[in-house]
């Protein structure tokens, strides 16, 4: 089911799911991993920003197994960095951020490189309409996990989407 956040009346409230733990690993300590391929570049690769680990660590071996390069990042000002030192191909970004929060992480990927899909994936019932503005797309952060391999699939294989990769951004479930 897709509910779309643009016709919801409470987009400028706003509540949301948040089960960070104020913990997680520094920058430094923070897993980027690659697949091991001849050619590193074989696989698409996408950039997950999220401040909870487990989701990280969750996205990143479901990914990995269907042969993406995964990237990881635990808030926005890492974020930026890794996708200036990386070639990324799609980015799946938290709304409720400490420091640099989705919507400007989005905001500034967008200044870089003005066609790659972002996903949000957000725990957020509703949203301002501003933040779908700058995102290709949005996923509940609670849906399963084939929902969110469909999406991305559907942004990284244009041929696979008929109206192009600016999708209107929507929730999915």
């Amino acid at each position: 089911m897709n509910l779309s956040l643009k016709n919801t009346d409470a987009v400028n409230g706003g509540s949301c799911v948040s089960g960070r733990n104020g913990g997680g690993r520094s920058p430094r300590e923070q897993e980027h991993t690659t697949l091991s391929t001849e050619n590193p570049r074989s696989a698409q690769t996408i950039l997950f920003i999220d401040d909870e680990p487990s989701i990280l660590e969750v996205r990143r071996l479901v990914f990995e197994a269907l042969g993406y390069s995964v990237l990881t990042a635990i808030n926005g000002e890492e974020a930026l960095e890794v996708f200036r030192l990386n070639a990324v191909d799609a980015v799946v970004l938290d709304y409720l951020m400490p420091g640099i929060d989705g919507e400007e992480t989005a905001r500034r990927i967008r200044k870089l490189n003005s066609d790659i899909p972002i996903v949000l994936s957000s725990g957020c019932l509703t949203l301002p309409e501003r933040v779908l503005k700058v995102v290709t797309t949005a996923v509940e952060k609670t849906a399963r996990p084939e929902v969110l391999i469909r999406v991305l699939k559907e942004q990284l294989n244009p041929l696979s989407n008929s109206a192009g990769r600016k999708a209107s951004p929507s929730y999915a479930d």
